[in-house]
C-alpha cells in the first residue's frame, strides 16, 4: 500500500479526494493532510480546527459528517481510515513525520504549481511523486482523461511509468475538454485517423462560481456559506494544455463565464476535423460507449438533457449530451470542399466531484506502477 500526503484541504478538491480515497481499490492511502487551520467563530468557542475540517467534508458531500469520527484534535477516522492533520503552512514548515511518502498532492493555489515555489520544494522533500491539481506550462503533465492513449493516437504523448518527479494534472476545464477529445480521438480511430486530423478546437465554458475560501471554510455560520450571486467573465486554462497536447491545432476559448450555479459546469467543444466526411453520429456515440466502459470516470452519454443538478454527485469528469439537439456534425459547403467536418460536443463538466475522480485515477495508476500518458512541459 502506497502512502500519500495531501496539502490543501478546501471544500472542493482536497475534501473530495479525502472522501473518494479507497485504499483497497486505489493502491494508496492519504494518511497525512497539511492545511491552514479553518477559521474559528466567536459564536462557537468550543469548536476546533478539526471541526472545521468536518464542515468542509460535509459541505463537499452532504451527510459525510455522520461517517466521520474525531479521534483527537488532529486526527479523524473517515469511514475506517485514520487521517492525521497538520495545521500549518507547508511553505513555511514541514509536518512531523517519519519516512517519505510515495505520492504527494498539491491542492492549494496555482502559484504553488512551480518547482521553485516553497510549497513544491517542501513537498518534493516529502514525496517521490508530486501531483498538482492545476495547470502549469513549465511542468510536465499527466492528463487523466487521456492517460490510456499512446503516441499512435496523439503524437505528443510519452507513455511511461511515473515513479518520481512533479507533474500537473490540468484544471477541471482542461480535463473537460480532454474528455471530449478522448471521444473524438476514439471515433477517428474507426475511420483510420488520429488526433493529427484535428485541425482546430473552439471551447466555450460556463463555470460554476465555486466559492473559494467561503464554502464551509470561513465560518461555521450558515449565513456565511455558499453565497453565489456573481455572474462574471473569466478565462480558461485549456489553452495552456493545448500547446502540450496538440500544438498543431489552435484552440480558441471565446466564452468563459463564471456563473452563480452549483457544479457541474457546462462546456461546448467544437472540433474541426479532416475526416473526408467519414465520421457519423453513430460512430461518435459508439466511441462514447467504448470510453465509458473502460474509463467510467472520464465520460458517459446522456440522451436526457437534464439540468446540472442531476449530475452533481457523479464521480465522472464529463457527461456528454448525445441527443440529436446537442451532439452535432456539421458539413457546410466551405468545410466539405476541404474534406473537413465540424463536430460539436456539449457536456456537463464536474469541477469538484468528477475532477477529483480523475485525479484519483491518475494517482491509482501511479501507485500501481501502470504506464500513463505524459506530456512535456513548455519552457517559456
Amino acid at each position: 500500500m502506497k502512502k500519500a500526503i495531501l496539502v490543501g484541504c478546501g471544500a472542493e478538491i482536497g475534501a473530495n479526494l479525502l472522501i473518494q480515497n479507497d485504499p483497497a481499490k486505489d493502491g494508496f492511502a492519504i494518511q497525512t493532510v497539511v492545511t491552514n487551520p479553518p477559521s474559528l467563530d466567536k459564536h462557537y468557542p468550543d469548536l476546533r480546527p478539526i471541526d472545521g475540517i468536518i464542515a468542509r467534508l460535509a459541505m463537499a458531500q452532504p451527510g459525510m459528517q455522520s461517517r466521520i469520527e474525531i479521534i483527537s484534535d488532529n486526527t479523524l477516522n473517515i469511514e475506517g481510515r485514520e487521517v492525521h492533520f497538520f495545521f500549518g503552512n507547508l511553505a513555511e514548515e514541514l509536518p512531523p513525520q517519519s519516512g517519505r511518502f510515495d505520492i504527494g498532492f498539491i491542492a492549494t493555489s496555482k502559484l504553488d504549481m512551480d518547482r521553485n515555489s516553497p510549497v513544491a520544494r517542501n513537498m518534493l522533500e516529502l514525496a517521490d511523486v508530486v501531483l498538482g491539481v492545476a495547470e502549469a506550462n513549465e511542468l510536465p503533465s499527466i492528463y487523466g482523461c487521456l492517460e490510456d492513449l499512446t503516441s499512435d493516437e496523439i503524437g505528443t504523448i510519452q507513455r511511461r511509468v511515473v515513479d518520481s518527479g512533479m507533474y500537473c494534472l490540468g484544471s477541471c476545464q482542461t480535463n473537460g475538454m480532454h474528455a471530449s477529445l478522448r471521444v473524438v480521438t476514439e471515433a477517428l480511430k474507426a475511420v483510420h485517423c488520429n488526433a493529427s486530423h484535428i485541425i482546430s478546437v473552439e471551447t466555450d465554458i460556463v463555470h460554476p462560481d465555486t466559492p473559494n475560501g467561503v464554502l464551509g471554510t470561513r465560518s461555521f455560520e450558515g449565513r456565511m456559506q455558499d453565497a453565489r450571486d456573481n455572474l462574471r467573465p473569466s478565462f480558461s486554462q485549456i489553452a495552456m494544455s493545448q500547446e502540450k497536447v496538440m500544438p498543431w491545432a489552435p484552440l480558441v476559448n471565446t466564452v468563459s463565464l463564471r456563473a452563480p450555479v452549483h457544479a457541474p459546469g457546462y462546456q461546448i467543444n467544437r472540433f474541426i476535423v479532416r475526416d473526408s466526411g467519414a465520421l457519423s453520429l453513430d460512430l461518435i456515440k459508439t466511441a462514447i460507449e467504448r470510453v465509458s466502459e473502460t474509463h467510467p470516470h472520464v465520460v458517459r452519454a446522456s440522451q436526457t438533457p437534464l439540468g446540472s443538478r442531476a449530475y452533481a454527485w457523479e464521480r465522472r469528469c464529463s457527461t456528454i449530451l448525445s441527443d440529436k439537439n446537442h451532439l452535432l456534425i456539421l458539413r457546410p459547403a466551405w468545410l466539405a470542399e476541404q474534406n473537413l467536418s465540424e463536430i460539436i460536443v456539449q457536456s456537463f463538466v464536474n469541477n469538484t466531484v468528477g475532477y477529483s475522480a480523475v485525479v484519483r485515477s491518475v494517482a491509482r495508476s501511479v501507485a500501481l506502477g501502470l504506464p500513463v500518458a505524459t506530456f512535456q512541459g513548455i519552457e517559456k
